[in-house]
């Protein structure tokens, strides 16, 4: 197996934002919510409802580039204006693997003056050199995984397809080939939608039955 992969469902993350929600009404009142794009978008959004603030905002890190491998060193990519100064902040992500997004969003944050700020993921990784100050879940560096959530199936299912598609293969061999080499059990139907998915997009194309690596940029 080359890496383990694990399919997070929407009943993972009310599960894991409903935790991170009560944790954080006993210990903070957070006077604003910022979201790190693109992973913690989602879940920011949960909590600001959960915990009734209005002030949502986001701020864009990258770090990862294709499924499973970091690109480089993370950087602040974009910004709005956020109106944080004085305020209590939660900083909210999906997941503090490396830890290197939620340090320069904080770092960048504290720039603004907010009167404080806490952090809060769905999980943590052990391993990770930040560990925030709320988490759903932990995840001993011993059993890493990549997770893959609801908001980014298709990127990642479009990464790992190119890991094992070496040799032209149909839907059942793919199904295969992604269990043997990470773990990864997607029914059938479910994996046949997202490859037509990925072949209107012009990453996959069929011949003969069988699914093959395009990369054929779509016509606008």
């Amino acid at each position: 197996m080359e890496f383990k992969v694990e399919a997070v469902t929407w009943n993972d993350i009310n599960r894991w934002c409903q935790i991170l929600s009560d944790t954080i009404m006993e210990r903070y009142q957070p006077e604003a919510i910022v979201g790190l794009s693109r992973g913690g978008l989602v879940p920011a959004r949960i909590l600001s409802d959960s915990l009734l603030i209005k002030d949502l905002y986001a701020v864009k890190t990258e770090h990862w580039g294709i499924t499973a491998s970091m690109d480089g060193t993370t950087r602040l990519k974009a910004t709005g204006k956020l109106d944080i100064q004085n305020k209590k902040v939660l900083v909210v992500d999906d997941i503090t693997d490396t830890g290197e997004s939620m340090e320069v969003a904080v770092r960048f944050l504290e720039t603004m003056s907010p009167e404080s700020i806490m952090t809060a993921t769905m999980l943590h990784i052990t391993h990770s050199k930040f560990r925030p100050d709320f988490f759903a879940v932990e995840v001993p560096a011993e059993k890493w995984t990549w997770f893959t959530f609801p908001w980014n199936v298709t990127e990642d299912l479009y990464n790992l397809t190119h890991r094992v598609l070496s040799d032209p293969l149909t839907t059942v061999d793919l199904k295969k080939k992604l269990r043997e080499n990470f773990g990864l059990v997607i029914p059938e139907t479910e994996l046949e939608e997202n490859l037509h998915h990925l072949e209107k997009l012009g990453k996959l194309k069929t011949q003969d039955g069988k699914w093959l690596v395009s990369d054929i940029n779509r016509s606008k």
